[in-house]
């Protein structure tokens, strides 16, 4: 007589150990982003510090155009380079989230 297991299957069961598994799989993680950073910037000419450049020179630009020439006023004491900053920062990384996501869906359409 052959005994058969069941499995059962739950709603959700691949996310009850989200945090578990990302914390036992850390270098995993650490090793693959690292990779695409170094296959994304190789072929660069100013390298990594590309990453960095991007975001400065958006700032630098937002400030003298909405700073200088537009006038527009900050409404606290702090200087509007500040606050330029504040806002380009989340609003670069939610629209890079959002590209990469849909680049990401169209790449693995199969």
């Amino acid at each position: 007589m052959e005994i058969v297991e069941k499995r059962i299957i739950e709603a959700g069961g691949a996310s009850k150990h989200y945090w578990l598994d990302l914390l036992h799989y850390r270098e995993l993680f650490m090793i693959l982003a690292w990779r695409d950073v170094i296959v994304r910037y190789k072929q660069t000419v100013v390298g990594l510090a590309w990453a960095l450049i991007q975001p400065l020179l958006s700032i630098i630009i937002m400030t003298l155009i909405f700073g200088k020439v537009a006038g527009l006023p900050s409404e606290s004491n702090a200087p509007y380079a500040i606050m330029v900053c504040a806002a380009m920062l989340p609003w670069q990384f939610f629209a890079n989230a959002l590209s990469l996501a849909s680049q990401s869906v169209v790449n693995n359409a199969n």
